[in-house]
């Protein structure tokens, strides 16, 4: 590896919203991009329901639906949801009813991604973490990069994207601190059914006590289920313990049954799932994408849409940007924080047709938006 090189445009994180930035770049644009990624790029990846609009962003990105792996996406049927009441009923949720809905196996669509940005002459340089991030006069980039194996390189680049999810690590490496509205973690498993056994192809949402479920049917014959709450709800339940998250899993009322002589893969693996919103206006020559930017509970279903939007949305404003144009990279943060405002009236609304436990702690919170509120 060389000791140091030079890139247009440096995306650090190599997620859909890193890779749709990069695939947006060099689709539309000349300039050279590179994406660092701190993982092997074989991190859990869970199942995600996205609608039809999906197809219309690849279409944008130049990838064919035809052309995605088999296995990748699954159309779904049904939804429904015990929240608001005891009985499961066909759910009312914030997805767009105009749309077909669909579950994605994400490391396929993932991959796919980042093998379409390597085919059309982006580099990609995996298990590699970026140690110090420096800002010229001319607010160009420079980087100090080390590789797992191969050692200690530098980087030059002219835009920096910070594409590193929820934990936004360059934002808070550069001093930018994000907003955050709660604490919710996702605590869930794999589980995987009998080869002959066919799996109906649903959604169910199911509200209790201190959080609530969510169960899918994802490629591939396997469900995915995971509890939602607040990180010290887990924490002093210890439900990432397997024993504890499956005697809880037990006591649903209705995903207990879907869920039948399913056995889980491995012990619980838990996720952040909190809404935050990072404004990086102040920054020249620098943007977040995906979750770094704004990330969203994931009972909102926006999280992949919103990333690959705002990875397009991105890379169009870096280009007018590199020809002498700010006007789309001052616009962007705005528009970030326009679709948050819109998402928390949604996510609240959502929430509050849930009454059943307004005095428990995980509902309370949601009640009075307890973490700094717009």
């Amino acid at each position: 590896m060389k000791a140091s090189f030079n890139t247009d445009v440096l995306i650090v994180g190599g997620g859909p919203a890193g890779a749709s930035a990069a695939l947006s770049l060099l689709s539309y644009t000349k300039f050279s991009v590179t994406i660092v990624e701190q993982s092997s790029f074989d991190g859990i990846r869970v199942g995600e329901h996205v609608d039809s609009s999906l197809f219309e962003m690849l279409d944008y990105l130049k990838i064919s639906k035809g052309s995605l792996e088999e296995g990748t996406f699954i159309k779904g049927y049904s939804k429904a949801a015990a929240w608001g009441t005891d009985r499961l009923v066909s759910r009312d949720s914030l997805y767009s009813p105009a749309n077909e809905s669909y579950q994605l196996d994400r490391e396929k669509f993932d991959l796919k991604l980042l093998r379409e940005v390597s085919k059309r002459g982006g580099t990609i340089i995996p298990r590699t973490r970026c140690t110090r991030y420096q800002q010229t006069d001319t607010n160009e980039w420079q980087l100090h990069a080390k590789h797992f194996t191969k050692g200690a390189f530098g980087i030059k680049s002219r835009f920096l994207i910070d594409a590193t999810g929820r934990q936004a690590t360059v934002c808070r490496q550069l001093g930018i601190a994000s907003a955050k509205k709660d604490t919710l973690v996702g605590v869930g498993a794999f589980l995987l059914f009998r080869k002959d056994q066919i799996i109906p192809q649903e959604i169910i949402l199911e509200a209790s006590e201190k959080g609530w479920w969510h169960c899918a049917t994802l490629p591939g014959q396997v469900l995915s289920v995971t509890f939602f709450s607040d990180a010290d709800i887990i924490s002093t339940d210890r439900l990432q313990v397997a024993d504890n998250w499956q005697a809880s899993l037990l006591s649903t009322k209705y995903i207990k049954y879907k869920v039948g002589e399913a056995r889980a893969t491995g012990k619980p693996w838990i996720k952040n799932a909190f809404s935050q919103i990072t404004d990086t206006s102040q920054r020249k020559n620098f943007m977040a994408v995906g979750d770094a930017a704004s990330s969203f509970d994931p009972i909102s279903s926006m999280g992949i849409g919103f990333a690959m939007n705002s990875g397009c949305n991105a890379a169009r404003a870096i280009n007018f940007s590199l020809n002498g144009d700010e006007s789309l990279v001052e616009a962007y943060p705005k528009k970030v924080e326009e679709n948050f405002k819109n998402y928390l009236n949604l996510r609240n609304h959502f929430y509050a047709k849930e009454t059943r436990w307004n005095k428990l702690p995980f509902w309370e919170r949601r009640a009075f938006n307890y973490l700094d509120p717009y």
